[in-house]
């Protein structure tokens, strides 16, 4: 039963370079390097967010928060300003009949 195993591991190292090859060209190819990445984060948006994605979700809107206000230097009024001035997606619906604020003190989005 070793030597079986010692047989199969040094014919797997034992493969030719081809054969690596042909496997590494199978593989999934990355976006072309000219690709543009969107310029505002995704929110999703839709009826409700589940509460799993919750804390992700106010995670994404702080820092959009906290990059318009580094580069406005102010907090923006509302969540639909950070929308109209391009550094959200869109504003998602918040879960449970709660909504989205802006903590002024902590500069970051709450759910209320």
């Amino acid at each position: 039963m070793a030597a079986l195993c010692l047989v199969l591991s040094l014919t797997a190292c034992s493969r030719p370079e081809n054969q690596a090859s042909v496997a590494a060209s199978d593989a999934p190819t990355a976006p072309a390097a000219g690709t543009a990445a969107p310029a505002a984060p995704t929110v999703p948006d839709g009826p409700a967010i589940a509460e799993a994605d919750v804390s992700a979700i106010l995670e994404e809107m702080t820092q959009a928060l906290r990059k318009f206000s580094f580069e406005k230097k102010r907090l923006p009024a509302s969540i639909e300003e950070l929308v109209t001035a391009g550094y959200l997606g869109a504003k998602p619906t918040a879960p449970g009949g709660k909504r989205f604020t802006i903590d002024p003190k902590e500069a970051r989005v709450v759910l209320k």
